[in-house]
């Protein structure tokens, strides 16, 4: 039978609308999980990530635009690896005919799940770097998204990138100790999310974005403060009305005779 984080569930208080648990093993916060633990998503909440940091909850189930972005992303690095000594001098401010290389990131099975072993308490997995004059100059960010009014500035430009995003490459930015973040950003029309293998990046529909890293300092500083408080705590924060599928999971689970809720 495999594995349920669930039996490590102590208690489940309706009273206070938080769980209290047994942390069966120590995960790290990832960039994915920095951006709903700060408040800044709109897709998680910081209840349903400590439930995911705590091994109690699995995740959401794969969808369609999960999948999407996982088929495309290796399509979208290889976009900009065909374009980059056109594309991105002018966002790095180097000069033209600069040569560049976008190196692949290694991959997940391969590393654990994480490229950042040196750090205790923070880690993920980068989608690549940008390098020229032998030098790793700037974490490579690929996203997909459905939504291109999001991304725009009040002048109809792509360049508008979401906090939580920001936060995620930031703090990839910040552990690969490298000042600069490309964001390349493919955009989906809804049925493509259908058929993801035929969607082809090109010009139109795929976006470089430059940003500096940003302090990543007190972001860092209160993640860390959070996972102290709840997952050492071994308690969750308050769930929401966004968590009631989740919590509706985890009442579920039928617990032996050592185990109550």
């Amino acid at each position: 039978m495999a594995y349920d984080g669930r039996m490590n569930i102590v208690e489940i208080d309706d009273e206070t609308h938080t769980v209290i648990f047994d942390l069966y093993r120590r995960k790290k916060i990832s960039g994915t999980k920095l951006g709903p633990i700060l408040g800044m998503s709109e897709m998680a909440t910081p209840f349903k990530v400590a439930c995911e940091l705590a091994g109690i909850y699995p995740g959401d189930k794969t969808n369609k635009y999960m999948e999407a972005g996982n088929i495309l992303e290796p399509k979208i690095r290889g976009y900009v690896r065909k374009h980059a000594n056109e594309m991105l001098p002018a966002l790095l401010g180097v000069p033209e005919g600069t040569q560049f290389v976008v190196e692949e990131p290694v991959e997940k099975e391969k590393c654990g799940y994480d490229h950042f072993h040196d750090n205790r308490m923070f880690g993920g997995l980068v989608d690549g770097y940008i390098a020229y004059g032998g030098k790793r100059m700037a974490i490579l960010e690929i996203k997909t998204s459905g939504d291109r009014e999001k991304w725009k500035d009040g002048e109809g430009r792509i360049s508008v990138v979401p906090d939580t995003y920001i936060m995620q490459a930031g703090l990839y930015a910040q552990l690969s100790n490298l000042d600069a973040i490309i964001f390349a950003v493919g955009f989906l029309e809804e049925e493509d999310y259908d058929r993801p293998a035929f969607w082809v990046p090109t010009a139109e529909n795929t976006f470089l974005i430059k940003m500096d890293r940003p302090d990543m300092t007190k972001p860092m500083a209160d993640a860390e403060k959070w996972y102290h408080d709840y997952i050492d705590a071994g308690e969750t924060p308050e769930w929401t009305d966004k968590d009631l599928e989740i919590v509706k999971y985890l009442k579920a689970y039928k617990p032996d005779s050592k185990k109550r809720h």
